[in-house]
């Protein structure tokens, strides 16, 4: 069956949407993996291109930030992970790497507020807990270090330094290259208040972040490197204040970004968080074409419920062009059998609004009120756009659009 001009049109446009979300979505992922592959230029070029048409996107500017501090460009990388701090302070990653730029500058107090922070926003974040006492080993250090200056034949101070001195490092920064080709990332918080674990979970940290192989220590705070597989180091020779040249104490861990990390991988959205899917229908199928039938447009909502539950309502104009109204409940499967992407669904409720002559239209009909019961299978394009087809008995097919909405 042909479809007429304004179906056609409302339907590629609907797909074209579909696309450019797509696109638009990957252009983070994009980024990540050249970061990955050691590419940093082009990495912070696609980040940029994509900050210019959405500069509050959390997931966008924390990479940035990752990818500057692969470049050496602190001061900008600080900048940026300030403002994520100020804009969404619910995220707990940015106080951590706040953290460790201001341990890279020595201070180590302004250190230890950010993780502080970080700690309270999220207290499973157990890289920024392994940082925080990486930082109060610094501020120890640097304490008996200037006791020593005070009393220098104080031999339980040189001994208490010694320790410090003696043991070295067991971290050290790392970009998302050198983490994932490590394979020891680091993971960041679940949500923007959700948990978070560092290297034993084997995951990206912090809301963009896997952590990097243990390494040992350079003599100040290791730089993100550049390229995959490599950690930065610095010459021997060349000590932070208070630290002896080889050795020292631990040295703080940046978050660095990932391709599962969780910043970013948005939150669920829609019926799969326990939040609102919007459904719009454009255009239906019939099997039996008749003269008497008209253009069919549906409008609804359905709220997630929990495990695969899920309710809602529809209006929409029937086949018979008569206002009518589906008020239901059902369940939702993703991933069915092991097929990605897709989902299958049912629904079962009350239907109303095929009425006078147009009643014998729907089984069990009775005053324009019968049962419904409507099956379907979906295709998740990506987070902010689902496609489904509604199968409608011997009737026809339903083709829609969903778009599952924040949950807060």
């Amino acid at each position: 069956m042909s479809l007429p001009a304004p179906s056609f049109i409302v339907i590629v446009g609907l797909l074209l949407g579909g696309i450019t979300l797509v696109a638009r979505g990957d252009e983070v992922s994009d980024a990540e993996r050249l970061l990955r592959k050691g590419q940093t230029a082009a990495a912070l070029a696609k980040i940029d291109a994509y900050l210019a048409t959405k500069p509050r996107q959390p997931q966008g500017a924390f990479l940035k930030g990752v990818i500057l501090v692969d470049l050496g460009r602190d001061d900008e990388a600080l900048a940026v992970f300030t403002t994520l701090a100020e804009d969404f302070p619910e995220l707990s990653e940015p106080y951590n790497n706040l953290a460790v730029l201001y341990a890279r500058q020595g201070e180590y107090e302004k250190a230890r507020r950010a993780l502080d922070m970080a700690i309270r926003t999220n207290p499973d974040y157990a890289l920024a807990r392994e940082n925080l006492g990486d930082v109060y080993a610094r501020l120890a250090s640097q304490s008996y270090d200037q006791a020593l200056k005070l009393d220098p034949g104080n031999r339980a101070m040189q001994a208490k330094l010694a320790r410090y001195r003696e043991g070295g490092s067991v971290v050290a920064t790392g970009g998302a290259a050198t983490a994932q080709a490590a394979g020891s990332p680091a993971r960041p918080a679940a949500t923007p208040a959700g948990t978070g674990t560092a290297r034993q979970a084997g995951r990206p940290a912090a809301a963009p972040v896997p952590a990097a192989q243990p390494q040992a220590e350079p003599a100040a705070i290791a730089a993100a490197p550049a390229v995959p597989g490599k950690v930065a180091e610095e010459p021997t020779g060349v000590a932070a204040e208070g630290v002896a040249p080889t050795g020292g104490t631990p040295r703080p861990e940046i978050a660095s970004a990932g391709e599962e990390s969780e910043v970013l991988r948005e939150p669920d959205r829609g019926v799969a968080a326990g939040g609102w899917d919007v459904r719009f229908s454009p255009y239906t199928v019939h099997y039996h074409p008749s003269d008497e039938h008209k253009w069919v447009v549906l409008l609804g909502a359905e709220k997630g419920l929990g495990g695969n539950w899920l309710a809602g309502g529809v209006v929409f104009s029937n086949s018979f062009g008569q206002p009518s109204v589906y008020v239901y409940g059902g369940q939702r499967y993703v991933n069915p059998f092991g097929f990605e992407n897709w989902y299958v669904q049912w629904t079962a409720g009350l239907l109303y609004g095929y009425v006078g002559k147009y009643e014998d239209k729907v089984p069990f009909n009775h005053n324009g009120f019968s049962p419904g019961f409507i099956p379907l299978i979906g295709y998740q394009f990506n987070k902010y756009v689902y496609g489904e087809v509604g199968f409608l008995g011997t009737a026809g097919l339903m083709f829609s659009a969903v778009f599952p909405l924040p949950k807060n």
